[in-house]
């Protein structure tokens, strides 16, 4: 009986070993991205509203940098893009709502996102694959509301779809490399 148990034991701890081995390497390959918010206080427009600003700015920026990195598991293992972001405008725009004073960000057709950052992609002997500057306006934002927001109700649709096809768009041309 001892035996079965140390043998069950073992294999336990074997397969753990080796579960925890292939999660590491998993992690490890994947590309990976550092995002620096550049002098926010500066941005165009990232008003919080009725809401917390420094609460408003954490999760704003949490939320971004998720969205850099779920593009970061598209690049191939090895490479590290690095993206500046040096101003942004959300869509929208803060507004008071009716006559209690609360502020409320209303999304109107004039209202259309930007963002501008520096993207720089690094090799795994961290030479420079590409550099940029990137300036990512989507005046027709409004038109395909519908089709970005659909059931996901990402917290920042527009923006989010015009970073995504950007970068869709350099993996397309070649200009980032694809996993």
């Amino acid at each position: 009986m001892n035996k079965l148990i140390n043998r069950t034991i073992q294999t336990l701890a074997a397969s753990v070993l080796i579960a925890v081995a292939v999660i590491g390497a998993t992690v490890a390959n994947a590309g990976e991205v550092t995002v620096t918010w550049q002098e926010p206080g500066k941005y165009t427009d990232i008003r919080a509203g009725e809401q917390n600003k420094e609460q408003f700015e954490a999760a704003l920026f949490k939320n971004f940098d998720g969205i850099f990195a779920e593009l970061a598991k598209k690049l191939p293992d090895g490479v590290h893009w690095q993206v500046t972001v040096t101003d942004l405008d959300l869509a929208g725009d803060v507004m008071p709502i009716g006559t209690s004073g609360r502020e409320m960000r209303i999304v109107k057709q004039n209202d259309r996102p930007a963002i501008s950052f520096t993207s720089k992609l690094l090799d795994a002997d961290n030479k420079v694959i590409n550099e940029a500057q990137v300036e990512l306006k989507d005046p027709n934002f409004f038109s395909r509301s519908a089709a970005i927001i659909g059931k996901d109700r990402k917290t920042y649709p527009y923006e989010e779809f015009m970073i995504n096809q950007w970068f869709e768009r350099q993996q397309n041309s070649l200009v980032f490399p694809k996993k």
